[in-house]
């Protein structure tokens, strides 16, 4: 059966994607592309690409831009090229609750991609660290769970790859990353930190109901001035890590 793989660009996808290929896999690697990614992550694209090259294989990268016939265009409206765009066009935040941003963005177009070029499954880097992220699907496939590869052997496969480890995907406005990763935006690209808070206001002068991408409700303009300042003491357990990026 043909198989495409669902490529984030974060640590399970990357050592799946390594072990495949290793093993002499040849297919289509697709990337979902919210225009809204890290810095480190499309730096990151571009050096796996490197690494495949040899290999005659290539990543393959939809979006709202390059492949808008893959998108909801009711919900779009043709108006939007990137996740970032369509929040503040419509006045909202993405919401861990409902992750509607995860379905609209990427598992949408990549099974349309898949769809589109009569592919029968897709490859999900999901490790044997996560059961509870495996689903019941015959359309999908589960490599690295289906080898008992953990999250600890995903790293080592990456290092044997002569690779350097990828950050975490996921966009840099995503509500479920972390609270050292917010810290981190805001002292390595203040530039993107200013965007997500000006995704926050946009959505509070359209008067939503919830309109910080803390799930706690403080907005970004408070950490930044209380935590980041040195002014309360951070405690990142009450963060939840995100789930959106493979």
């Amino acid at each position: 059966m043909p198989e495409m793989i669902s490529f984030g660009g974060g640590v399970n996808s990357v050592a799946m994607t390594i072990m495949l290929v290793e093993q002499g896999w040849r297919g289509p690697i697709v990337f979902a592309d919210t225009g809204g990614e890290w810095p480190e992550t499309y730096c990151y694209l571009r050096t796996f690409e490197d690494w495949l090259e040899p290999h005659g294989l290539s990543i393959t990268r939809v979006s709202v831009a390059t492949h808008p016939e893959l998108y909801d265009d009711k919900r779009l409206g043709g108006l939007v090229d990137t996740l970032e765009g369509y929040c503040l066009h419509r006045g909202i935040i993405p919401l861990l609750a409902v992750r509607w941003c995860t379905v609209e963005f990427k598992r949408t177009p990549l099974e349309n991609w898949r769809e589109a070029h009569d592919i029968g499954r897709t490859l999900l880097g999901i490790s044997a660290s996560e059961p509870r992220r495996i689903r019941d699907d015959p359309n999908v496939r589960y490599p690295l769970w289906q080898n008992a590869i953990t999250r600890g052997e995903c790293l080592r496969i990456i290092q044997e790859a002569g690779l350097p480890q990828p950050i975490k995907s996921g966009c840099f406005f995503c509500p479920g990353q972390r609270l050292d990763n917010w810290q981190r935006l805001y002292h390595e690209h203040r530039d993107l930190y200013e965007r997500a808070i000006a995704i926050e206001d946009n959505a509070s002068e359209s008067n939503q109901k919830w309109a910080t991408l803390d799930p706690h409700g403080i907005s970004l303009r408070q950490h930044a001035k209380k935590r980041w300042n040195g002014q309360t003491r951070m405690d990142f357990t009450e963060w939840l890590p995100c789930l959106c990026s493979l």
